[in-house]
């Protein structure tokens, strides 16, 4: 069983993503560049000129035993920069290949 971290941030987080991903030496990581999309707790973000903007969607490979620290850094990062639109899922999978 492998864990996936995924986290769905605005673009304007992507450096602080990237931040987080550079100090703990992830080596396994993909982005979704460019996702629109709405969340109860924020306006929606669908690159428009009525809602400008759009989320980018880092997934994380846990192959480092690392998404516990990651997680906690996260949810330090939501709550310190209070951003509504910020996620972090996490998932196990059975098949890897």
């Amino acid at each position: 069983i492998m864990k996936i971290g995924f986290i769905i941030h605005n673009v304007a987080e992507t450096e602080v993503i990237d931040q987080l991903i550079e100090k703990y030496n992830v080596q396994n990581w993909t982005r979704i560049a460019k996702a629109t999309g709405k969340c109860e707790s924020a306006d929606p973000v669908l690159d428009s000129k009525i809602w400008p903007g759009y989320f980018s969607m880092t997934i994380i490979e846990d192959k480092e035993n690392l998404l516990d620290e990651i997680r906690n850094e996260i949810k330090k990062i939501k709550e310190h920069l209070k951003i509504p639109d910020l996620k972090y899922y996490e998932f196990e999978t059975n098949y890897f290949i």
